[in-house]
């Protein structure tokens, strides 16, 4: 079974999008977002003890009016999440208008090794590389997740000169990298703690 869900052709519908645009909006700048949903869930779960539907609808909706007035346009929006978590949040992330691509656990080669992978890091790089090389003038990436592994993955689309845009659960889950690296940091919904400098609160 394909572990992408789409509601359309993404690749073709992305690589065109704007063509037919007013003249106004040209020039406005345009970015895709990917959210590590298991990063951005646990991280949720630790600073306010229970995540709920209102609370993911509603961060994301100040998340993306915010990124519309200080940075540009989100055209579009993929969450990694394995399939359990699909099968809870998928109705909820589907109605948001997002792309849901599922993460299956794999086996490891090593037959020493008894635990499985996780394969969220991987198909987000993966399918984020394939979107930069493929979406034409693509200005700005935000990246859901406050893990230090999508270093390398924000370094390769900065050297294509992209705007970074780093959001994470709270402030213990988000990667002293990735700050240093971003371009502007936030946090997905308010934090009651006091935020350190070079981040906003939602």
């Amino acid at each position: 079974m394909n572990n992408l869900l789409l509601r359309r052709p993404v690749l073709q519908f992305l690589i065109g999008k704007g063509e037919e645009r007013d003249s106004r909006d040209v020039k406005k700048p345009k970015g895709i977002r990917l959210v590590d949903w298991d990063n951005l869930e646990i991280g949720l779960h630790l600073r306010e003890g229970e995540v709920n539907e209102a609370s993911v609808v509603s961060g994301f909706d100040n998340l993306t009016r915010k990124i519309s007035r200080e940075v540009g346009e989100i055209i579009e929006t993929f969450v990694f999440l394995p399939p359990q978590a699909a099968f809870i949040w998928g109705g909820t992330l589907d109605r948001l208008g997002f792309n849901l691509v599922f993460c299956s656990k794999m086996k490891s080669k090593d037959k020493k090794e008894k635990e499985e992978i996780d394969t969220v890091d991987a198909k987000l790089i993966r399918l984020g590389q394939k979107l930069i090389d493929n979406i034409r003038d693509l200005s700005f990436l935000c990246l859901v997740s406050g893990d230090s592994d999508f270093s390398l993955f924000i370094r390769e689309a900065m050297g294509r000169g992209l705007k970074i845009i780093v959001v994470a659960a709270s402030v213990d889950s988000l990667a002293g990298e990735l700050i240093e690296l971003a371009d502007k940091t936030y946090l997905f919904e308010p934090a009651k703690n006091k935020l350190p400098a070079g981040i906003s609160e939602e």
